[in-house]
């Protein structure tokens, strides 16, 4: 096993274990907004420190950074990213699928990835040029050739959504016979397309780019998958697919007359 992955995993169980000690304890506070958001903001933190704190004491020399945080990668500095809580809507209202990331760069690149969810006590690992791991077994996307019994996962943002196209995609491949699944965490939803839980990953362009996801990138990629985007062709608007490669071409094909495929 690599050193960092190994540390990696030390530091996310941890944190792990700080996020499941306050999964039942906010069962207790009363329906006020601002307390549950100073308390989730509280379990965060204290999950990014116990993580951090653990990555500093075995690589000192290491830059450690929250997701959203503007850094400048120097090649010779090694950065780890972390998402503390990706799923903090389901956390709150005690939905128990969430987790936690850490990403680790070398060079510019995404070399380490670890995708914790310690409800299900699930750790999805990957290595770069090594393939992915799900609890200790190797995983792969899943190699679907037909649109018929396909599960996708995606975010339904439509108040930020101003094509009509869009919503016209679901309706053209619900009839296909796809279900859909929004979870409220992509990047468990980048880890379970990876495994091959779900077959393939719709999302927003903009939102999949930030660093918050940058873990499960690395993930479907070395499971197999291919990330690409399809472009709407009247304005500039762009969706993000993740799936195996066949799967999504059948997906452009379905949806040509809306978009146009950018690999």
């Amino acid at each position: 096993m690599h050193p960092m992955l190994n540390i990696a995993i030390r530091a996310i169980r941890k944190g792990g274990n700080i996020i499941i000690q306050n999964y039942d304890a906010q069962k207790f506070i009363k329906d006020d907004y601002e307390k549950k958001q100073y308390f989730i903001k509280q379990v965060m933190y204290k999950t990014y420190q116990v993580i951090s704190e653990i990555i500093y004491k075995y690589y000192p020399s290491h830059i450690v950074i929250k997701k959203n945080t503007n850094c400048i990668l120097n090649d010779k500095k090694i950065l780890w990213i972390i998402n503390e809580l990706d799923g903090k809507k389901n956390f709150i209202k005690n939905f128990p699928h969430f987790c936690i990331s850490i990403a680790v760069i070398i060079k510019k690149n995404t070399e380490i990835s670890a995708i914790y969810d310690p409800i299900k006590n699930d750790l999805f690992t990957s290595v770069r040029g090594q393939g992915s791991q799900l609890n200790g077994y190797r995983t792969r996307c899943t190699n679907i050739k037909t649109l018929n019994d396909v599960i996708i996962s995606t975010n339904l943002k439509c108040k930020k959504i101003q094509s009509k196209s869009y919503l016209e995609i679901y309706k053209e491949l619900i009839l296909s016979g796809i279900s859909f699944r929004c979870t409220g965490s992509v990047l468990l939803d980048l880890a379970y397309v990876s495994s091959g839980k779900i077959d393939c990953l719709i999302i927003n362009y903009n939102l999949l780019n930030s660093n918050n996801f940058i873990a499960g990138q690395l993930q479907a990629r070395e499971s197999g998958c291919l990330i690409s985007n399809l472009q709407e062709k009247n304005i500039d608007f762009i969706l993000n697919l993740t799936s195996s490669p066949k799967f999504i071409k059948l997906i452009a094909e379905k949806i040509r007359k809306y978009y146009i495929l950018k690999i």
